[in-house]
Parts: C-alpha cells; structure tokens; sequence
C-alpha cells in the first residue's frame, strides 16, 4: 500500500546540505502531470551562500529534483558537490 503526501506536508521545511548549511526552505513543488509525480522542489534561499549545481526558476527559487532529496524527519538534506557553494 502506498503512503499518501501532500504538497502541504513539505511546504517551508528547511532543505540543508550534507554537511548541515541551510540552502533554504521549500516553497513549491512541480510536478509531471502525466506521471503523476512530483518532479522538482522548489526551495526559497536562506542566507548569502548560493549553489550553482541546481538550477534556478524566474523567482530565484533553486529547483532540486525530487530524487536528490533525502528526509531526515524535519528537513530535507541534499548532497551538493563539494566546495561549489558560492558566497556572495
């Protein structure tokens, strides 16, 4: 039997890197609508540190894909590659 979620139940956690840096919180989902899925998260920044390995919509809201995420209770942590957060 599969688990039900809903797009409420993750909107502002915080998405934190590996190593415990705040990337910022989730704002939005996209999803294929032919599929069913959510495909990407849309996360607000937090901060002044900027990752150029996620790409960025209009509003500036990283977009991460769904399957990069992992949860750990409260938060969503990323891998980023190491040493590409850039500081403003």
């Amino acid at each position: 039997m599969a688990v039900k979620k809903f797009a409420s139940d993750i909107i502002k956690k915080s998405v934190m890197t590996v190593d415990g840096e705040l990337i910022g919180t989730v704002n939005n989902v996209v999803v294929d609508t032919e599929l069913g899925m959510i495909k990407s998260v849309l996360v607000k920044p937090q901060g002044s540190n900027r990752y150029p390995d996620f790409q960025t919509d209009k509003e500036g809201r990283y977009m991460i894909p769904l399957k990069a995420m992992r949860s750990m209770k409260d938060v969503f942590v990323v891998e980023v590659s190491s040493g590409q957060q850039l500081k403003n």
